[in-house]
């Protein structure tokens, strides 16, 4: 049972020059030092170039990961994945279409680093399929995706006993649904890619009474009954959609 969990942050502008100042800022924080960089829209030269930059200026301590978001094609993947690994980069996500089982397979077989799964799991189906076929080093594992904590565990199972690493991923959930991925991933065997649970991070105003804790490049697991947090009631009455009152800022301090 784990009381903490690594949470990486995802680079997404595009800009290399912006993505090395909001990484440096993170780190200067203590609050990640972790990073995905969403590539594949630009030509591959560009991106693996693009990665390449950001990886030096950060230094051989920070780990930097990419996700493809199903972009390539298989003979576009195996170029690029042999030149991401010549740059630094340490775990290539979901870079084929999540249909195509058979290309991951044959890319993981010679790929010079791991091959994270992500679309392509949607629960214990996909994971047997997935680990049957040696089709990723990696399943991202998410509640929303896998079809709820049971699922999500079951999937997660089937992972560990296969021999596949493990990412606690994320939908982008707010606090709640955060919360509740922190626990499942808190009691995982092994988790050796961490978590993405910075979704609550991206939002204003949550509904929970003591906002989740991030430091020292760590999510504090809510302690207590249940998913361990408590809702704030005058929030909650703030943001109700069949509310029939003015909202007003003073509302919720």
């Amino acid at each position: 049972m784990r009381d903490t969990l690594p949470v990486l942050w995802t680079l997404a502008s595009g800009n290399t020059a912006f993505d090395i100042s909001e990484a440096e800022r993170m780190l200067a924080d203590r609050r990640h030092n972790i990073f995905k960089l969403k590539i594949g829209k630009r030509d591959l030269i560009d991106d693996v170039a693009h990665v390449g930059a950001i990886k030096r200026a950060l230094g051989a301590d920070v780990s930097i990961r990419v996700d493809v978001n199903q972009r390539w094609t298989e003979t576009v993947a195996k170029r690029g994945i042999a030149m991401l690994a010549d740059v630094g980069a340490d775990v290539v996500e979901q870079p084929v279409p999540y249909r195509n089982r058979a290309a991951m397979a044959r890319l993981r077989s010679d790929a010079a680093i791991p091959l994270m799964a992500d679309e392509a799991v949607h629960g214990p189906g996909d994971a047997f399929d997935l680990a049957t076929r040696a089709a990723a080093d990696i399943f991202s594992i998410k509640i929303a995706q896998c079809g709820g904590l049971s699922a999500a565990r079951a999937t997660a199972s089937i992972a560990h006993s296969a021999g596949i690493e493990l990412y606690g991923g994320t939908m982008l959930e707010a606090g709640v649904g955060t919360a509740a991925s922190a626990q499942l991933f808190a009691t995982l065997p092994a988790l050796d890619y961490g978590t993405e649970l910075f979704g609550s991070l991206l939002v204003r105003e949550d509904i929970l009474a003591t906002p989740l804790v991030y430091r020292d490049f760590l999510l504090e697991v809510p302690q207590g009954p249940g998913l361990g947090i408590a809702l704030d009631p005058d929030k909650i009455a703030y943001f109700r959609r069949d509310r029939t009152s003015a909202r007003s800022s003073s509302t919720i301090g």
